[in-house]
């Protein structure tokens, strides 16, 4: 890097950051892309070039970006309650008013919410509540969870443990030993030849009777499923899937 670009915002990204799901060398080597602005369903570069963002910066931004509604929003909140915790008994106004919204939409009865920081962390609380729950009821051994092959739960150990993504686990001495994986559930990719997706569909479910049987029924906590199978390829279910 020549002395008129050492300062600039690539050669400082190349310095400072660690980005997920990289490849370190290359990016240290040739760097990456860097977004400065967002309108609507697009992002623009640091150099003025336009994308459109078709996986919402990672799902999180579905309403579009710089968003009006949205800004005034938070610049209100903002200025009312920067931040305040739902710890200790301790809550604040917003938190009790999107409570009662999500419950309000949810598709079946719900009783409570809990909120977490991020996916991967909702998911890790799923587990530890899963866990905490068979333990209650005086069943310590019911611990082990299932996901799918291809599955994507989440970046954290549990989360990252009960997903299917070899690329994720690769290095870290996971999955931890209590998950295990059945079969993904792509239809296109892994039917036999004249299986229906119905005949398809069943067999996934015989597959995971039959790991739940192989691992005894008294050992295993939960299943981990997704409507779409996003990090696998945005796989939608087979017909009769969840049936």
């Amino acid at each position: 890097m020549d002395g008129l670009h050492a300062n600039s915002p690539h050669a400082r990204d190349q310095r400072y950051l660690v980005h997920q799901q990289t490849e370190l060398k290359t990016y240290r080597e040739q760097g990456g892309t860097l977004m400065a602005r967002g309108n609507g369903i697009h992002v623009i570069d640091e150099s003025g070039k336009e994308y459109i963002e078709a996986m919402a910066g990672l799902w999180c931004a579905s309403l579009g970006f710089s968003e009006k509604r949205l800004a005034e929003a938070g610049y209100k909140q903002l200025l009312d309650l920067p931040y305040y915790h739902t710890f200790f008994d301790k809550g604040h106004l917003a938190s009790v008013d999107l409570a009662e919204k999500l419950l309000s939409m949810a598709p079946k009865p719900m009783s409570r919410v809990l909120f977490q920081c991020s996916g991967s962390e909702a998911n890790d609380a799923a587990i530890k509540l899963v866990w905490y729950y068979h333990n209650a009821i005086g069943k310590p051994e019911k611990k082990k969870i299932i996901g799918r092959e291809r599955g994507y739960h989440g970046n954290t150990v549990a989360s990252v443990s009960v997903s299917g993504q070899p690329h994720m686990r690769a290095g870290f001495d996971i999955p931890l030993p209590m998950f295990k994986h059945t079969d993904n559930p792509h239809y296109y990719r892994f039917h036999t030849e004249g299986e229906t997706e119905e005949q398809f569909s069943d067999r996934m479910a015989a597959n995971l009777e039959a790991l739940i049987l192989a691992e005894g029924p008294d050992t295993v906590a939960a299943f981990f499923g997704e409507p779409v199978q996003g990090g696998g390829g945005a796989i939608t279910p087979p017909r009769t899937y969840w049936e």
